[in-house]
C-alpha cells in the first residue's frame, strides 16, 4: 500500500510539473512586435506627388496609446534615420503590444534634447518637416507598420535681381560691390508635434544677404527656409548697385510648405524697382515688388 501512495504522489508531481511548464511557456510567449516605419513626403496643398524622403534624414518619433496626450508617450523622441528605400531605421527598440492601438507622431530634423514636444525650437534657415499623427490599430505580427507622410512646415524664399530692358542708370553688369539685403525674418520658431504648426518664438530679426560677382548679369539669394508669422510679414528689400541704393517692401502672408521666388527688377535710378514672385517645387508663388532709390 505504501508503494501505491508513493506512486500516486509521483504521478501527481509529474502532472503538476507539466502543468507549470505549460503555464511558464504561456508566460514567455511573444507579446510584442517591433514598430516598422517608412517615410514619404507630399505637396501639402495639392496632396500629390508622394515620394520617399531622401536617405540620411534624422527624425524624432513619439508613440502614445491611441487618443492619449503626447506627454504620456510610451516611447519619447526616439531617433530614426531614413534609408534609400524609404524605410526609417533606428538602433533603439520600439516594441508594440499585440492587440493594442497606438498614435505615432514624428518631426525632423531630430533634436536629442526636448523639454516639451509641443514647443520644439528651430532656428531661421532650417527645413522643418512634420508628419500628421498616424493611428496604428490592432497591432499584430503582420500589422506593425506605419507610413508617415511628411510635410514642409517652414516656408522657402529666394531672390534674383535682374535689369529691366529700359534700364539706363548705369552698367547692366553687377560687380563685387553690388548686393541685396532682405530684412524682417524671424530668428527662431516653435514646432508643435501634435498640430504641426510652426510659429515664431523670438523677437530678433534676421537678414538675408547676397553679394555680386564682377561681370554677372544676375544677383541673388538662394532658396532659404524661413519661419513665417501667422499673419502678414513685412520684409525690407535693399539693392546696392553702381553706388546707388534701391529700396522696396514686400508685404506677404506666407504659407507653410510654400516656396516664394522673387525676381527683383532694377528699372533705373530714381525709379521704382519691380519685384516678381514665383512659387516652385513645394508650392510655388510668383510676385512682383517695387523698390526705389
Amino acid at each position: 500500500m505504501k508503494r501505491i501512495w508513493i506512486y500516486i504522489a509521483f504521478v501527481v508531481l509529474l502532472v503538476c510539473g507539466c502543468s507549470r511548464d505549460r503555464d511558464e511557456k504561456e508566460v514567455v510567449k511573444v507579446k510584442t512586435v517591433p514598430l516598422s516605419l517608412s517615410a514619404k513626403k507630399e505637396d501639402i496643398i495639392t496632396k500629390a506627388s508622394l515620394s520617399i524622403l531622401p536617405p540620411g534624414i534624422s527624425t524624432g518619433i513619439y508613440v502614445t496609446a491611441k487618443d492619449a496626450v503626447i506627454n504620456t508617450a510610451f516611447f519619447e523622441n526616439k531617433n530614426y534615420v531614413t534609408q534609400a528605400s524609404g524605410i526609417l531605421f533606428s538602433t533603439v527598440n520600439v516594441d508594440l503590444t499585440i492587440g493594442k492601438d497606438y498614435d505615432i507622431y514624428s518631426y525632423s530634423p531630430y533634436q536629442s534634447t526636448i523639454g516639451n514636444p509641443l514647443m520644439i525650437e528651430y532656428t531661421h534657415g532650417t527645413d522643418v518637416l512634420w508628419a500628421p499623427k498616424y493611428v496604428l490599430t490592432g497591432v499584430s505580427a503582420t500589422n506593425n507598420t506605419a507610413t508617415l507622410t511628411f510635410e514642409h512646415r517652414a516656408t522657402q524664399i529666394s531672390f534674383q535681381v535682374v535689369f529691366a530692358n529700359d534700364y539706363i542708370a548705369g552698367s547692366k553688369d553687377f560687380t563685387a560691390s553690388s548686393s541685396i539685403q532682405v530684412t524682417g525674418f524671424n530668428s527662431s520658431g516653435l514646432l508643435n508635434i501634435v498640430t504641426g504648426i510652426l510659429v515664431p518664438s523670438g523677437s530678433p530679426i534676421s537678414t538675408l544677404s547676397g553679394a555680386g560677382t564682377t561681370g554677372a548679369t544676375t544677383l541673388g539669394i538662394g532658396d532659404t527656409c524661413i519661419i513665417a508669422s501667422t499673419g502678414e510679414m513685412i520684409l525690407a528689400v535693399q539693392v546696392t548697385h553702381n553706388g546707388k541704393i534701391y529700396n522696396g517692401t514686400i508685404k506677404e502672408t506666407f504659407i507653410a510648405g510654400t516656396s516664394y521666388n522673387y525676381t527683383v527688377t532694377i528699372r533705373g535710378y530714381g525709379s521704382t524697382l519691380g519685384l516678381t514672385g514665383v512659387q516652385k517645387e513645394w508650392n510655388v508663388i510668383s510676385e512682383n515688388i517695387i523698390i526705389q532709390s
